[in-house]
């Protein structure tokens, strides 16, 4: 059986997460997992589940260096997922 990459960087991401559930930068690797995933594979969903992670992310206590990076992240999010509705499939 032959694992992809990505698809198997999402679920490592989740299990980090799973077991560390205050560490924001678990929420970045899964978020840009998300990310990478829906941008090769042109699946808008990923990006909707990504937004639920950022929705998740913004009660944890953050830095303002991780505030910016989650801000950035959502930004990317945001705009890939508008791209891939509109049907270009790229960023």
């Amino acid at each position: 059986m032959v694992f992809d990459p990505l698809v198997e960087a999402i679920r490592g991401a989740l299990r980090a997460l799973d077991a560390d559930p205050r560490n924001a930068s678990r929420y970045f690797t899964l978020i840009e997992a998300y990310e990478k995933c829906a941008d090769k594979e042109s699946e808008p969903e990923l990006l909707e589940q990504a937004e639920y992670v950022i929705r998740d992310a913004k009660k944890l206590s953050l830095t303002p260096e991780e505030a910016r990076r989650l801000t950035g992240l959502e930004l990317r999010v945001s705009t890939l997922l508008q791209r891939l509705r509109a049907g270009d499939g790229k960023a």
